[in-house]
């Protein structure tokens, strides 16, 4: 081969080749407190145990979490772009709020009436023996900002609980991976909502799922407002069924599928009790 043919081929080998190998071996410096940089072969390693092990596991939540960080670099600026694109997405980013027992007066939510965002925020924790401390925090995203974002898409989730009033197990979980899905594009919604329904004990429970649950949370993710960019810590005072109208989404309503689904019904059957009292703040929809 000529000289000159062999210089121009080592140079296009250098400019298109020098790029994708250092994104695959490079790591990029430390850009914030907690962070831990992954090279790009590191982040796909991860990205397939974690995936293959945590939605196989639900109790590995640290699993989870780090593959809802390794499958979604590509991804989060979506997710960004789309909370920066209303005035209340840029006003959280300009604040940064948190939510943690040490940021969130729960002392207070509790005094708040039933039926209030804040009030049955605090009762669905304590049900379930749960604190907004759960959550695992961002590692492995490299800009801070877009670890921001990915933190409040994480620290956010359990609210999506109270707004549909759905329990923290497997079926109420998945059918919000569903909605997550089509509301924000995250690809550890799209996996588990794909993977996650063969977890179900009976091919037959598995079916009643998909056809009760997954159309819901996919129709109710792709009519409402992007989660995402709502200022939750703003609405405490709000009531449920007025936020649910604002943000354009509706609970599961089939009588059929409540009757189907025990722990779904008994929320719903406690909720009603407190509007036959005159105990719950707001009154609407259907009830």
């Amino acid at each position: 081969m000529p000289l000159a043919k062999k210089l121009a081929l080592s140079a296009l080998t250098s400019l298109v080749a020098r790029p994708a190998w250092e994104r695959l071996v490079g790591r990029s410096a430390v850009n914030y407190k907690g962070h831990v940089p992954l090279a790009g072969w590191e982040n796909a390693v991860a990205a397939v145990g974690s995936g293959v092990v945590g939605l196989a596991d639900a109790r590995r939540g640290d699993l989870v979490a780090l593959l809802s960080e390794t499958s979604s670099q590509q991804t989060i600026p979506r997710l960004h772009a789309s909370l920066k694109s209303t005035a209340e997405g840029r006003q959280i980013l300009l604040d940064r709020p948190l939510l943690s027992s040490t940021t969130v007066d729960l002392a207070h939510l509790r005094t708040l009436r039933r039926g209030t965002l804040g009030r049955e925020w605090v009762e669905w924790l304590q049900q379930y023996h749960l604190t907004p401390d759960t959550r695992q925090p961002v590692a492995h995203v490299d800009s801070p900002v877009l670890a921001y974002t990915m933190t409040r898409y994480r620290q956010t989730h359990d609210l999506y609980h109270t707004l549909f009033t759905l329990p923290p197990t497997l079926a109420y979980e998945l059918a919000l991976k569903y909605l997550e899905w089509a509301n924000m594009g995250q690809p550890v919604a799209a996996l588990s909502s794909l993977l996650g329904p063969a977890r179900f004990s009976t091919s037959e429970r598995r079916a009643m799922f998909m056809q009760d649950w997954a159309a819901w949370g996919l129709r109710q993710g792709a009519r409402g407002r992007p989660l995402v960019g709502v200022y939750w810590e703003k609405r405490w005072e709000q009531g449920l069924g007025e936020l649910r109208r604002e943000l354009g989404v509706k609970r599961m309503e089939d009588r059929g599928v409540e009757a189907r689904w025990g722990k779904y019904r008994r929320a719903r059957e406690e909720e009603r009790e407190l509007r036959r009292r005159g105990e719950w703040v707001d009154e609407p929809e259907n009830w």
